[in-house]
């Protein structure tokens, strides 16, 4: 209340006083087509954004004389006036186009006076559509007629929620056509870049799948576009009629920079694994730069940019402080990247203070950031072709490792054979081995390494008499697969055999004891005795082995099929040594009880502990 009642008392003393008060007038020269206004203007600020064209015009106090080139004010919630007076000497009405070129202002309003009549108001900014602007340009542009010996008053009222810059120039006939063929070339050789960068470093996403290229990749997209939008590009070729889009898409993209270069370091530097502290500090910046980027559609333009920029430079500093201390752990690749990425982090981090109004705006830093890109993408260059070299001087090396380790063989070789008459006082102890292996081999299944029935048999006699002598638990598990002779018949007899092999593994993976065996009984049916093992145990492991065996497929390129199996389990305590056979018998009825009732199942013979079972 009481800066609105200032502004009011301020405004009757100044209508008190003489009538309207003209702007400096700037004598302008034919011969000259590109005049920039910084330093002939004069600005008033209006705090409370309540002042009217006429009000501006009355007033005597407030008005300061530019001593700049570019007008910046950063970020303030204030409202600018500028005005300043254009004549010239010479004869006839003579065309300018008036430019501001800073194309994120949200309110644009140039009046133009002649005398106390207003001929021409153009209302412009990121806040109105594109399709209002009275010249088709990224820039504010508005076309005037200076009379000759008389004065025509320009007044411009800027309002922004952004950095308010105002660089003002005018323009003599086509001399801003001219002027813009050169920046349209420069842009187009930038974006240009930019896009030939994406697409290279894309592809080699694709082929290498090293996740550190499609960071780069977006990283790349996100300062491209908060570029093209501080230029005011998006808004003239992608969405001229969504003003809501202006504001925001600048603080996503400014995110998304950060959020995607932090990735991008702390991938390539490896420093999760070898610096865990800057790998979740950099990984937190990149979580609330997501945060900025869904805050930018819902809080404050002012707020979220700025809080984004604060976000921005910490990070930047962050990353580039990553780099040293990987460059100074002797990681290869940090010394070239770091190089490549600190032209850009600069360039970043003085755009930021730019913005902030710590810095003059000039061709310098409202260029820099492209400047630091181009030299980011020249150096980067020479770090992805180190990395490639690097990667080559390792594959070399290791080949190199591989000869030496060659001839280190072949000179064990020799002494091996120096030491040959070693070998044969080692003969006989080599025969015996042999007759053990022999041995082994014929008590072994030749397709599925498990014991052949003979072995079995004879195991199974001695651990018999061993539980009928200490009254413990013998369990037998019978074990056919289901309609196997089906698969042989579909899949033929060598997938068949694949079947088996795999069963056997399956089977003789479920035993873990070292007293437990399993066999190869005959044809598709297995065998498997658990010493010391109840009912209710040996239930337990049939489960296993018909969970593993449903929960199989079994391939042989485009043959695939799955297998299942019917068990019978028996167990007792030996009460004779001559009655082993019963145990055999009464497992092996117990397989085909377990046929009967469908397949795929276990069936044992103990009524109450079949209860037991189901309650545990």
């Amino acid at each position: 209340m009481t800066r609105k009642l200032f502004h009011w008392v301020v405004l009757i003393v100044a209508l008190g006083q003489a009538s309207t008060l003209s702007a400096e007038t700037i004598m302008l020269d034919g011969r000259v087509t590109q005049f920039p206004l910084g330093a002939h203007i004069e600005y008033l600020e209006d705090v409370a954004g309540i002042l009217s064209t006429d009000q501006v015009r009355q007033m005597r106090t407030g008005w300061e004389h530019s001593e700049r080139d570019v007008l910046s004010f950063g970020y303030s919630a204030s409202t600018y006036w500028i005005r300043f007076g254009l004549t010239h000497s010479g004869t006839g009405t003579m065309p300018y186009l008036l430019e501001v070129a800073y194309p994120v202002l949200d309110h644009v309003d140039v009046h133009i006076f002649q005398g106390d009549e207003q001929i021409a108001h153009y209302s412009m900014g990121d806040r109105v559509p594109y399709s209002q602007r009275p010249v088709d340009h990224p820039n504010y542009i508005a076309p005037l007629h200076v009379e000759p010996n008389r004065t025509t008053e320009v007044y411009l009222r800027i309002q922004s929620s952004s950095s308010i810059q105002v660089p003002l120039a005018l323009y003599h006939d086509l001399s801003l056509v001219e002027t813009n063929f050169d920046r349209g070339v420069t842009q187009a050789l930038f974006y240009g870049a930019m896009l030939v960068m994406v697409l290279y470093n894309l592809l080699i996403f694709f082929t290498t799948r090293d996740i550190s290229y499609l960071y780069y990749v977006m990283s790349v997209v996100s300062i491209s576009t908060l570029l093209a939008g501080i230029e005011g590009l998006t808004f003239k070729y992608i969405w001229p009629d969504s003003t809501w889009l202006n504001d925001s898409s600048l603080v996503v993209a400014l995110s998304g920079m950060v959020f995607f270069s932090a990735l991008f370091f702390r991938s390539f530097l490896a420093i999760p694994r070898t610096r865990p502290f800057l790998g979740n500090l950099l990984l937190m910046f990149a979580m609330l730069s997501a945060v900025t980027a869904v805050g930018a559609f819902v809080l404050p333009y002012r707020l979220m940019m700025l809080v984004t920029i604060v976000l921005a430079i910490c990070a930047i500093l962050t990353a580039f402080s990553a780099g040293i201390i990987r460059w100074r752990d002797g990681f290869h690749a940090a010394r070239y990247l770091n190089v490549a990425w600190s032209c850009m982090l600069v360039a970043g981090l003085l755009l930021a203070l730019n913005k902030l109004g710590f810095l003059p705006r000039n061709s310098f830093t409202e260029n820099v950031v492209q400047i630091g890109a181009g030299f980011q993408t020249l150096l980067l260059s020479f770090a992805l072709a180190h990395r490639m070299t690097y990667e080559r001087d390792m594959r070399e090396k290791a080949q190199q490792e591989s000869a030496a380790a060659q001839q280190n063989l072949l000179q064990q070789q020799v002494r091996a054979n120096e030491d040959l008459d070693h070998m044969v006082r080692r003969r006989t102890e080599e025969l015996e081995q042999a007759n053990i292996k022999l041995k082994e081999i014929g008590s072994t299944d030749g397709l599925t390494n498990l014991l052949n029935r003979r072995a079995f048999e004879e195991i199974f006699l001695v651990e018999y008499k061993r539980a009928y002598r200490g009254k413990s638990p013998l369990a037998i598990l019978m074990i056919d697969l289901d309609h196997f002779k089906k698969i042989n018949d579909t899949y033929g007899h060598p997938f068949g055999d694949l079947c088996l092999i795999k069963a056997a593994s399956l089977i003789q993976g479920s035993i873990r004891r070292p007293p437990d065996v399993a066999a190869r009984y005959g044809g598709e049916e297995f065998i498997v005795m658990l010493p010391d093992t109840d009912v209710k145990g040996a239930v337990c492991v049939a489960g296993n082995i018909l969970k593993d065996l449903s929960g199989t497929e079994i391939r042989d390129g485009a043959l695939v099929t799955a297998i299942t199996a019917s068990i019978g389990v028996t167990a007792a305590i030996p009460d004779s040594q001559s009655n082993r056979d019963k145990l055999l018998k009464d497992a092996d009825q117990n397989l085909y009880t377990a046929k009967e009732k469908g397949r795929n199942r276990v069936e044992w013979q103990a009524i109450q502990l079949i209860n037991e079972h189901q309650q545990d």
